[in-house]
């Protein structure tokens, strides 16, 4: 069983689309992320390769997420770029949580996403915004500007 999606918001920024440039840029984010690293390297921003299963097509569905190092596993935030909806990933992880795997530094791991609870998704995002570089921060506070709804965090953990 999933999780409940939260609402989507009434506004928001313009949704990225995998067309054109924006499409280029995800292909691209999705080979810096499979790329092996050497302990330490991030490899420029901190992306992996998030693959779920599409939850009307049944297919798999490859995006770049920015993430953040959480013990043993990661934390990310389905931002939509501050669009009023929620990522269709988001969407796909919250009907079949545990059908999911990512792919960082070269390695492919098989994942279950859990959805943080309002409490903890304020503290950690609080945490993901003081520990990221200037510009990650300033495009996380302003896609959460752009829109009304809660952007969701979630952990993703070892299946």
């Amino acid at each position: 069983m999933g999780f409940t999606p939260l609402p989507s918001g009434t506004y928001g920024a313009k949704q990225p689309t995998n067309r054109g440039i924006e499409g280029i840029i995800t292909r691209y984010l999705v080979r810096q992320a499979r790329k092996p690293r050497k302990p330490g390297s991030r490899n420029g921003a901190a992306v992996l390769a998030l693959t779920t299963i599409g939850r009307k097509t049944g297919l798999e569905r490859t995006n770049p997420v920015g993430y953040m190092e959480d013990g043993d596993g990661w934390l990310i935030t389905a931002s939509a770029a501050g669009g009023r909806y929620h990522p269709a990933w988001y969407y796909n992880l919250a009907e079949n949580p545990d059908k999911a795997y990512i792919e960082v530094g070269g390695e492919r791991i098989d994942v279950v996403a859990t959805q943080l609870e309002p409490e903890e998704a304020e503290r950690r995002f609080a945490e993901i915004i003081e520990t990221s570089n200037r510009m990650t921060r300033r495009t996380l506070l302003g896609y959460r500007a752009s829109t009304d709804r809660r952007i969701p965090i979630l952990r993703l953990e070892r299946a």
